[in-house]
């Protein structure tokens, strides 16, 4: 899954989520682990991009 696709994911769980009382709190529980999961990942994504874009600034100031 892309970036852009977690997040979309995402933004789908927080949705259903915020419905709240639509939902049992099993599938509830289960959205939410699935949402700490697409975060941790998503920071993952990012950490990884930004180190990138630290190295090629440092190249181009060398």
């Amino acid at each position: 899954m892309t970036f852009e696709e977690k997040l979309k994911k995402l933004t789908q769980i927080v949705e259903q989520l915020e419905e709240g009382n639509r939902l049992p709190l099993s599938d509830s529980l289960k959205l939410f682990e699935e949402g700490i999961g697409l975060i941790a990942s998503c920071r993952q994504i990012l950490e990884n991009a930004e180190q990138r874009v630290e190295i090629v600034l440092e190249t181009d100031n060398a």
